[in-house]
C-alpha cells in the first residue's frame, strides 16, 4: 500500500490470517516476507464438512472452534481472472449472492483497497445485518488473486441499529482465486467468512446459511461466469497495479508484493465518494411499512428477552429436575 496509509499497517495481518484458513502452505513457502514473521504460530484449524455440490465442485465446512467460521472451496467454469473481478467487486455481489440486499463503496483509501459495506438479508426470525470493512486486493507471488476484507469503523457510514439492522464484525473474509491445476478455462476459489453475527439469531438460522444459500449462491455465480465473457486479465489488479496516471479516480491500488514503485496513490477529497447504496436485484419490493415497523420491533423486543428467556428456560429446567428427585 502507499506509504503513510491509516491502514497500511494492517495488512500484513489480515492476510496472514486469511492464509492461515484459506491456505496455510502459502505462508510458509517464504514468498512473503510480510507475512512470514506471523505465519510461525499458525494454528491447524479443524474444519466440518457440512455441505456439498457435485456440480459446481463445492464443499462448504465449519471450524469446530467457532460459532461462524465457513470455509468454502469451489471450482468454477472461467479463468481466474474472470471468477475475481466478479468476487472482489462488492457492488456486483447482489448479482450472485442471494442473501445480499444492499452493498456500496464508501472510501477508496489507496488503489488496492477500499472501504466498503454490504447488508444482507433478514432470515426469519433474524434482523437484516451489515458490516463495514477494508477490501484490499493483490496478485500474490504464485500468481493468485486475493481478496481480503476485515471489519473497520467510518464516520461515513455509522452503525443503523434505529432501522433494525445489526452491525455484525467481520474477524476476516475474503477468496483465494487460481487456476484449477489441469483443467484449462477453470478456476478454484477459495472463501472464507469468519464472523461475530451480534446480536441473536437461531442456529437454525446459521445453518440454513451454510447448507442452503451459500451452496445455491455459488451455484448462481458459477452460472453467471460460464456464460460471462473470458478473461485473462483481471481488471480489479491491473487497477491496483497501475500509476495515477493510469488510474481511474474512483479505484484503489498497491503492487502485488508490497508498496507501489509507481507514482504514489495521494488521497483527497475526490476519493471520498458519494455513499451509492447498490440494490441487489433479488432484494424484495419493499411494500407494507407498517407490518416492517411491527417485525422491527417484535424483533428488537426478542433480542432484548432473548438473554432472560434462556435464564428462565434453565431455571425451569433445573426446578423440574429437582421435583423429579424429590417425588
Amino acid at each position: 500500500m502507499s506509504p503513510g496509509n491509516q491502514y497500511s499497517y494492517r495488512l500484513a495481518k489480515m492476510k496472514s490470517l486469511f492464509l492461515s484458513m484459506a491456505d496455510p502452505a502459502a505462508l510458509s513457502d517464504g514468498s512473503d516476507p510480510q507475512t512470514d514473521s506471523a505465519s510461525t504460530a499458525t494454528p491447524q484449524h479443524e474444519w466440518q464438512l457440512l455441505a456439498s455440490l457435485p456440480s459446481p465442485s463445492l464443499s462448504v465446512y465449519k471450524r469446530t472452534d467457532t460459532d461462524f467460521c465457513i470455509k468454502v472451496v469451489a471450482d468454477l467454469h472461467c479463468t481466474p481472472e474472470t471468477a475475481f473481478d466478479m468476487l472482489a467487486d462488492v457492488t456486483r455481489r447482489g448479482d450472485w449472492d442471494d442473501l445480499c440486499e444492499e452493498t456500496g463503496v464508501v472510501e477508496v483509501v489507496d488503489r488496492a483497497s477500499r472501504v466498503q459495506f454490504v447488508k444482507t438479508k433478514g432470515v426469519w426470525p433474524a434482523s437484516p445485518r451489515d458490516t463495514l470493512v477494508l477490501a484490499y486486493v493483490e496478485r500474490l507471488p504464485d500468481g493468485r488473486f486475493l481478496n481480503v476484507a476485515q471489519s473497520v469503523t467510518h464516520a461515513r457510514f455509522p452503525p443503523r441499529e434505529a432501522d433494525g439492522i445489526v452491525r455484525m464484525e467481520a474477524k476476516i473474509s475474503g477468496q483465494l482465486v487460481g487456476p484449477k491445476e489441469g483443467h484449462p478455462g477453470m478456476c478454484t476459489v477459495v472463501q472464507i467468512n469468519d464472523a461475530d453475527l451480534k446480536g441473536w439469531i437461531p442456529k437454525s438460522v446459521i445453518g440454513f446459511i451454510a447448507t442452503k444459500s451459500i451452496p445455491n449462491s455459488f451455484k448462481k455465480l458459477d452460472q453467471i461466469l460460464a456464460t460471462a465473457e473470458s478473461q485473462t486479465v483481471s481488471a480489479m489488479i491491473a487497477r491496483a497495479q497501475s500509476s495515477d496516471e493510469d488510474a481511474d479516480d474512483d479505484t484503489g491500488g498497491a503492487s502485488a508484493n508490497g508498496p507501489s514503485s509507481a507514482t504514489p496513490f495521494t488521497p483527497n477529497a475526490s476519493n471520498m465518494l458519494p455513499v451509492t447504496v447498490h440494490v441487489s436485484p433479488t432484494a424484495h419490493v419493499r411494500k407494507y411499512p407498517m407490518a416492517r415497523r411491527l417485525v422491527r420491533r417484535v424483533r428488537a423486543f426478542i433480542d432484548w428477552w432473548n438473554p432472560f428467556l434462556i435464564a428462565i428456560y434453565i431455571l425451569a429446567k433445573a426446578y423440574k429436575a429437582t421435583r423429579r428427585v424429590k417425588a
